[in-house]
């Protein structure tokens, strides 16, 4: 018995903790999984938090993995192309924890009596900090989404000519700018989209940055919005 036996316990629960999760929010009515995409991203981080808290246990304190608040902020962005609010997130976290709480009792009981409480408390100081860090993120992705684009960024755009408004959007794009808007769209960051196409992330950021000038728009919801209408 000890803490990595409860981590083991903790991570072969992740499963059962996610069923019990989507099923909560299915009977709250949550748009967080009205869609099978909307609760693809939902669960990704979720089981990312799970796996957070299972390792604070095993280690005995907290440590985020590279990559969560730039994941987060982008996430936050798309829920503006889905129309669902940020609201939803945040009783997402209350969710998440009930669904957690047996499988929690159960790993905990796994560490030896008089070390329960405070490996108790890891966990939820990690799963504090791990949801706390991706409401802040994707708060900071949901408001600058929503943020009108500034006029003297359109005016410098030479894709909002009038022109180029009666083409077929796609059409001013490259194939490899296709691409990575296609990444975006599917919710990868630069740096996951450079692996997919194997390129590197500053490739990346030179094409979305193409991709914006033609388009017209200064980032990449209004980008996604222009270049796939509809299918937010």
């Amino acid at each position: 018995m000890g803490r990595q036996a409860a981590a083991q316990q903790l991570r072969a629960a992740t499963p059962e903790i996610i069923e019990a999760y989507r099923a909560a929010l299915g009977r709250l009515g949550s748009p967080l999984v009205s869609r099978e995409d909307i609760w693809r991203q939902c669960r990704h981080q979720a089981q990312s938090i799970v796996a957070e808290c299972a390792q604070a246990l095993e280690a005995g304190k907290h440590a985020e993995p590279r990559g969560v608040g730039e994941y987060s902020r982008l996430l936050g962005a798309h829920r503006v192309v889905q129309q669902v609010p940020v609201s939803e997130s945040v009783r997402a976290v209350e969710v998440l924890w009930q669904a957690m709480h047996g499988a929690v009792t159960e790993a905990v009981d796994r560490v030896r009596a008089e070390e329960r409480l405070a490996a108790t408390q890891t966990v939820s100081t990690a799963f504090r900090d791990a949801t706390g860090s991706r409401l802040y993120q994707g708060i900071r992705g949901y408001e600058e989404a929503n943020r009108p684009l500034a006029p003297e960024a359109r005016e410098r755009a030479p894709g909002a000519s009038a022109d180029a408004a009666h083409a077929p959007v796609l059409d001013l794009l490259t194939l490899r700018e296709r691409q990575i808007l296609e990444a975006v769209r599917d919710g990868l960051t630069n740096r996951l989209i450079g692996r997919r196409l194997d390129i590197s992330e500053a490739t990346v950021k030179r094409h979305l940055h193409n991709a914006y000038r033609k388009l017209g728009t200064s980032s990449r919801v209004q980008a996604l919005n222009k270049a796939f209408p509809g299918q937010g």
